[in-house]
């Protein structure tokens, strides 16, 4: 049938009518989404961010007034930090603390930029009353108890619903080497690792084990007057940072006697070491890939570095992108470290050679043996 012009005139009108409505419904949708969800409409994890934040407030850490001895702690350990890089950023930078418990045991410090968290401290309470530093990291994503992964997290694993109506509590807690987060919705507990997010095989009794175990001694840091001391440049390498990448370090034997020396040595000639606590992998976050370390010498009262052969306290750079820097003394004692199947083919970025010599990194890996894995 031959259409008149007069028909297709008609048709047009009815497809540019067809064409405003589509798009004045398309407008209304957007308007009516909350601002939180317009900051990304392409991305779902910020619409279900959104939806959860405002329709569940009980998924939100409340930060609390930090008493002066740790305010005090917290000052002293970012000045000190922010002299070199990564965490050049945190110089004046403002702070938000919030409890970890059980009880009032630690405290996660974020480190915050124009409302953009930068980084992170963890502090804890020692049985003598001093503070010791348990951990620390820079950067902006990635970092311990990230509640918009979280957010993201719950509702793509199905542990919880934008709607529900159900009873919800959320608990930050914090057992050595392991940020937690406890979810309770209704009659039931969850417990989950808040710094690479994974639900944790824990019944409660577990979990109090866990989170009651005390901190090691001697391998963090402390604000006692005899404990100043200052961090050299972090030490970071370009190694493998993900131990499902090659599971053949589990092949390898463990190596004992790691020590600055040999860790710096391993470091540099491998790029990266495997870390792993074998039956309680668990209630560590472990496996997980070392890339990186950090020495904090002894310094006198003036700030100076103070003579003498004190050993350092040395922090490991470790987990996906090296964020999170954790005692090394404590990781000897949870776990064992095991060479990776091969060398990183590229030259490691080193921020400073922290050994004066070639033969002092040599004779550090000469001097570790293979032991027993546990």
């Amino acid at each position: 049938m031959k259409i008149t012009a007069r028909q297709q005139e008609a048709l047009r009108r009815l497809s540019r009518l067809l064409l405003c409505l589509s798009i004045g419904l398309s407008l209304l949708v957007i308007s009516a989404a909350s601002p939180a969800a317009l900051a990304s409409t392409s991305s779902r994890a910020t619409v279900t961010q959104a939806v959860m934040q405002e329709t569940l407030p009980e998924l939100a850490m409340k930060p609390i007034p930090a008493p002066e001895t740790l305010q005090a702690f917290t000052k002293q350990m970012i000045g000190q930090l922010s002299a070199n890089a990564p965490f050049k950023e945190w110089k004046d930078a403002a702070t938000q603390v919030y409890p970890l418990g059980p009880g009032t045991r630690s405290w996660l410090v974020n480190v915050m930029n124009g409302g953009q968290r930068i980084g992170y401290l963890i502090i804890s309470a020692a049985d003598d009353g001093s503070y010791l530093l348990s951990e620390y990291g820079a950067g902006t994503d990635g970092l311990p108890y990230s509640m918009n992964e979280l957010h993201q997290y719950l509702v793509q694993q199905g542990l919880i619903s934008a709607n529900s109506s159900g009873k919800i509590k959320l608990t930050a807690l914090y057992a050595p080497l392991l940020p937690v987060w406890e979810l309770k919705v209704e009659h039931k507990t969850v417990y989950l690792n808040a710094s690479v997010l994974e639900v944790l095989p824990w019944t409660s009794k577990e979990a109090e084990r866990v989170l009651s175990t005390p901190p090691v001694n001697g391998a963090a840091l402390s604000s006692g007057a005899d404990q100043l001391r200052a961090p050299l440049p972090a030490l970071l390498g370009g190694g493998q940072d993900d131990p499902y990448a090659d599971l053949l370090w589990l092949t390898a034997p463990a190596l004992k006697n790691i020590n600055e020396a040999s860790l710096t040595a391993l470091l540099q000639q491998q790029g990266s070491l495997a870390f792993q606590s074998a039956g309680h992998n668990d209630t560590l976050g472990a496996p997980f890939m070392i890339t990186g370390s950090q020495r904090w010498l002894k310094t006198d009262a003036a700030g100076d570095s103070a003579a003498g052969n004190e050993a350092a306290v040395v922090y490991a750079a470790a987990g996906p992108g090296g964020l999170r820097f954790l005692p090394l003394g404590a990781l000897q004692h949870a776990g064992t470290f095991h060479v990776p199947p091969a060398p990183c083919k590229e030259e490691p970025r080193w921020a400073r050679l922290l050994l004066p010599a070639q033969a002092g990194r040599s004779a550090g890996v000469a001097a570790l043996r293979p032991a027993r894995s546990r």
